[in-house]
């Protein structure tokens, strides 16, 4: 055991915990350019005061190819039959956007290819996960949201 190690606590928040029911569930991209926005979007448009959240690289993209990573689709499901049991949100949204380095990265080899859109193939994936949510979830409404950068690099969200 390290004798140096400083036990104790660290640091004390203002912040209490807030036992306040959830009003929904979201599932976002972990981007960090695009945090604030989606958070701004959520509280400002969507209304949402409290929302329990998954937040992974390329949020849907984990529950999108189910063919071929199986045990990726069956973690996430797992995560949110979790969150949505204990929780209970009527509500689950799901949000993508631009230039997700997740899904840059699975399919940089289809970028050049004639016909291939990042963009298409990212709300195809939208439509199809929302789909599978509210079969999984028929008590909670499911909306799906594609983000894209706009004019002076400000987010704009389209309602896919």
């Amino acid at each position: 055991m390290n004798e140096t190690a400083v036990q104790g606590v660290v640091y004390s928040t203002h912040a209490l915990v807030d036992e306040t029911p959830s009003e929904a569930l979201v599932l976002m991209c972990s981007d960090r350019r695009f945090q604030t926005a989606f958070h701004e979007f959520l509280s400002q448009h969507l209304h949402l005061g409290r929302w329990d959240s998954i937040t992974t690289p390329g949020g849907a993209y984990m529950l999108s190819f189910a063919e071929v990573l199986p045990k990726q689709l069956k973690v996430g499901m797992r995560m949110l039959k979790f969150v949505m049991q204990a929780s209970t949100p009527s509500r689950i949204i799901v949000i993508n956007h631009e230039g997700c380095k997740r899904y840059l990265e699975a399919f940089h080899s289809q970028l050049n290819r004639l016909g291939f859109s990042l963009k298409d193939k990212q709300r195809r994936d939208l439509e199809s996960v929302a789909r599978d949510l509210r079969g999984a979830f028929p008590a909670a409404t499911v909306e799906a949201y594609y983000a894209s950068i706009g004019t002076g690099q400000t987010v704009e969200f389209e309602r896919v």
